[in-house]
């Protein structure tokens, strides 16, 4: 599915951005393309406003998440966060900060709800990330949280992603499979993982443990 906003382009960089986690929460679903590409979680919880896009979810077969119709904001206020969760909030883009200042969703959101939104996440017990364009008003919200930025083709030509995280950059992923930086990256690392995962398992039973004793002190020193 093609959504204005979609992240079918880029996922890997967000995923490659997220730490391992139980519950996954993905606000304002739309194709919902990380969700559909990420490593399932324990659960996973697809939010979304639009009736439209509800069917067409609700027409896909084996959909393996949980769809809620509704309010982002309104289900992040009511949720019961045990900490063990990933939100992922990925809203309409403030207009200001868009090349073409027309509406480009059905249901777009107002300067007011960008600030509750903001509001919201910044309390919420868990791990959490947002995506959008620079602007003052994330920017002076979202002051102590860590950002990554990086260039991406639009509609209407090249733009400056942001993401925003109330975690620092992880030294651990609950999805290695994309990790790189572009696809030449991501095909090295996993042919050199592929070559060591076979001389692993071609090794005696002791050396193997052998190999993980030390790797487990380089671990942790």
């Amino acid at each position: 599915m093609n959504f204005s906003g979609g992240k079918g382009g880029t996922y890997q960089k967000y995923i490659n951005l997220m730490p391992p986690h139980d519950v996954y929460i993905e606000s304002h679903l739309g194709g919902g393309a990380i969700l559909r590409y990420k490593r399932r979680a324990k659960r996973s919880i697809g939010i979304e406003i639009d009736p439209e896009v509800i069917k067409k979810w609700t027409n896909m077969n084996q959909i393996v998440f949980e769809l809620i119709h509704g309010d982002a904001i309104t289900f992040l206020k009511s949720y019961p966060f045990t900490g063990q969760e990933l939100v992922y909030c990925d809203p309409p883009y403030l207009r200001e900060t868009r090349k073409k200042y027309y509406p480009l969703y059905k249901y777009e959101y107002s300067l007011a709800q960008h600030i509750e939104l903001l509001e919201v996440i910044k309390l919420i017990p868990c791990m959490v990330m947002i995506s959008g364009y620079e602007s003052p008003l994330y920017m002076e919200s979202l002051s102590n949280w860590h950002t990554y930025s990086f260039q991406a083709a639009t509609h209407h030509g090249m733009a400056t992603e942001w993401i925003w995280m109330n975690y620092s950059p992880p030294v651990q992923l609950h999805d290695y499979r994309y990790l790189g930086d572009n696809f030449r990256e991501r095909e090295k690392i996993k042919r050199k993982s592929n070559r060591w995962a076979t001389r692993y398992k071609s090794m005696p039973v002791l050396e193997r443990q052998a190999l993980l004793s030390a790797l487990q002190a380089v671990t942790w020193e």
